[in-house]
């Protein structure tokens, strides 16, 4: 499975950096082509800023907006192991802080960056999950926090809207310019006025594709992290199959879109379910399960527990 694990992260690099470089391509071939160096150097210099200056909002502010409820380590032991056990596995500088959202719905998704990070799960999805399929859902989730996903939709959202202005710009300029291309005065170029015209749409579906591709790489990391695809394959089937919201991340949770493909910030789940059971093939990799400590036991007894989780190793043959 690591073969497979590998090329799989190979392939979503490649994918990632080729959208990343033509989303900025596309800006500064607008900037250059409408306004020369005037454009392309301020373009150049705010994309490089969105990029490495990754605005730091605490997690907690972004959790309390939706009205998340920190839990302790005595309250949900077992779920703090599962994260702290999963953020070493994953090199994080610190393990996540754990928050619950007070919602039916289910929901899971991350918000910071490897120095400072939080995990949020609904009440919804600790109900509706076993305790596997959770920690393919968790394991997912911290994916995204070590591939530093946070900072690419950052850079890929303030990109896509620097275009956008660049394309008002544009539109305007022929506007203002419309009397004299009328009278013959002024010519407009063909090539200008296609690329503002077709500037933002291209530029939010190479931001959709770059999305989808980070989750193709949470997904394939979620399957190292555990040491088995099948608990995130099996997650994926019951959210799927309950019509719920799939594994909301970041700042804000998003529905899993219906409709074409290129319009979606998730793959289809069916495409996430099969390319995880190629991960299947080798049957050196067997999960086995952290023993549950007395206190957990008693904690799961408690009623109005939620589901709680377990860590999944790899085993050697």
């Amino acid at each position: 499975m690591e073969r497979v694990i590998e090329r799989q992260n190979n392939i979503s690099f490649v994918k990632s950096t080729a959208a990343a470089w033509a989303l900025a391509s596309l800006l500064l071939f607008l900037a250059h082509i409408l306004g020369g160096p005037l454009f392309s150097i301020p373009a150049a210099v705010g994309g490089l800023l969105a990029y490495h200056l990754t605005p730091r909002i605490s997690p907690a502010v972004v959790l309390r907006f939706y009205r998340g409820v920190p839990v302790t380590e005595f309250q949900m032991p077992g779920l703090h192991r599962l994260v702290k056990d999963l953020a070493t596995d994953a090199r994080l500088t610190n393990a996540p802080e754990i928050w619950i959202l007070p919602s039916a719905r289910s929901i899971a998704f991350v918000t910071g960056d490897r120095q400072s990070s939080a995990i949020a799960l609904s009440r919804g999805i600790l109900d509706a999950l076993t305790r596997d399929e959770l920690a393919g859902v968790v394991a997912h989730e911290l994916s995204h926090v070590a591939h530093n996903d946070s900072r690419i939709m950052w850079f890929s959202e303030i990109t896509v809207k620097m275009v956008n202005v660049l394309s008002i710009i544009g539109q305007l300029m022929v506007l203002i310019n419309l009397p004299a291309i009328f009278a013959g005065e002024r010519e407009v170029s063909l090539l200008l006025l296609a690329v503002v015209v077709t500037a933002p749409v291209a530029a939010l579906l190479l931001q959709l594709h770059l999305l989808r591709t980070r989750e193709f790489a949470a997904d394939t990391g979620s399957a190292k992290l555990l040491g088995s695809p099948r608990p995130l394959i099996q997650a994926l089937r019951k959210l799927e199959g309950g019509r719920s919201p799939l594994l909301m991340r970041w700042v804000a949770g998003r529905r899993e879109q219906r409709g074409h493909t290129l319009l979606r910030t998730h793959p289809p789940v069916r495409e996430r379910i099969c390319r995880l059971k190629r991960l299947e093939s080798d049957p050196r990799w067997q999960r086995t399960y952290t023993p549950v400590t007395e206190q957990e036991l008693v904690e799961m007894l408690l009623p109005g527990h939620g589901a709680k989780v377990v860590v999944l190793r790899d085993r050697e043959p």
